[in-house]
């Protein structure tokens, strides 16, 4: 995994900017507003599920409503938000809207940032910020990185409406125009790790790049970010091993601490394990499988709290249900352990019959 950043004294540290800190402890809220974009840049990796597709999702829940971005927001114990997209501010209503609510909710502490292409004029932004708007990045398009003209005079005027403003890009190769407008402006610079997906592979390998034997990210996107260690620029480099191994998994983590069940275990890896009681048939035979296995639970005194019905199974305490499987024979149903994500239907990663 690689990160890291360079200061104007000319020594690395761990400078970051409010958001970046808030999401490397897995404490942001990733709110996608659109898949909608009218850029088309080839390096996009974003899913066929979301590009080109007018949905939100709150991380990896669709969302809606403001009530359902809090309720996300609260299951990680958020302490910020990261709004992207596609473009997001193609729904400025909703983008001002779900500031707003979040700001209510959570107050001023709450930190918010957000990630756009547009060319966005002072009076834009300044709907932004009195939004409650902390933090901008600006993401020109590679095609414009030899001359972006507008983007120091909109990083300018996002600083004089009091937002830390700063430049993301995918660490593609040097970009002396970007970096000149940067530190003209006393900005920052984050780079990100070029990825290959299911949707820009093709793009990818037709321009040359080809993907490392691990992970998704790109050959020589890394060296390529070297050349951004220049003397007075702030920048940050981020892996999408990372992104993977840590920003993800301490979301994970934090969620799964929040909304584990009482007989739920968290696992170091933000999963959750717990033993299934489930009819092989969920009709029939089945249900009075069920229903002799929820008997035979309170005969042997198992507490209620260390159990869940669900439809066609019975969720319980795995480190319970591996003590009783004797005690389970002939009920007709199957025994396992499952771990999965920490979400509401979130994946089964592993399952082990008993």
């Amino acid at each position: 995994m690689m990160e890291w950043v360079y200061e104007p004294t000319g020594s690395f540290s761990s400078y970051l900017s409010p958001g970046c800190r808030i999401c490397r402890m897995g404490a942001s809220l990733v709110l996608f507003v659109t898949g909608v974009c009218d850029r088309g840049c080839f390096y996009c990796p974003l899913s066929e599920e979301r590009r080109g597709r007018d949905v939100a999702y709150a991380n990896e829940r669709r969302a809606e409503s403001d009530s359902e971005i809090i309720e996300e927001a609260r299951a990680i114990g958020a302490l910020g938000t990261g709004i992207t997209g596609g473009e997001p501010l193609l729904k400025m209503e909703f983008v001002i809207e779900s500031i707003g609510a979040l700001k209510r909710e959570f107050g001023e502490d709450h930190h918010i940032h957000l990630y756009t292409g547009a060319r966005l004029g002072p009076s834009s932004l300044r709907d932004l910020a009195e939004a409650g708007l902390d933090e901008i990045r600006f993401h020109p398009p590679a095609s414009e990185w030899s001359e972006p003209g507008w983007l120091y005079k909109a990083l300018l005027d996002a600083k004089a409406l009091g937002l830390l403003a700063g430049v993301e890009i995918p660490a593609l190769g040097p970009a002396p125009a970007i970096v000149e407008a940067v530190r003209r402006a006393d900005a920052f610079l984050n780079l990100n790790e070029l990825e290959f997906s299911e949707t820009n592979q093709s793009a990818l390998r037709a321009l040359g790049f080809r993907s490392k034997d691990y992970g998704c990210g790109a050959v020589g996107s890394d060296l390529a970010a070297e050349e951004f260690r220049v003397e007075g620029l702030r920048v940050h480099f981020c892996s999408s091993a990372f992104k993977d191994a840590v920003q993800l998994r301490e979301r994970l983590k934090r969620r799964a601490a929040r909304t584990a069940r009482s007989f739920d275990l968290p696992t170091e890896d933000g999963t959750l394990i717990y033993g299934v009681i489930e009819a092989v048939d969920r009709a029939g035979a089945g249900a009075v499988g069920l229903a002799s296995a929820v008997e035979r639970l309170k005969g042997l005194g198992v507490p209620g709290e260390m159990y869940a019905l669900a439809e066609g199974r019975i969720e319980i305490a795995g480190w319970i249900l591996e003590d009783i499987v004797s005690d389970l024979e002939g009920t007709g149903c199957d025994l396992a352990l499952e771990e999965r994500y920490p979400m509401e239907g979130g994946p089964v990663m592993e399952r082990i019959p008993l």
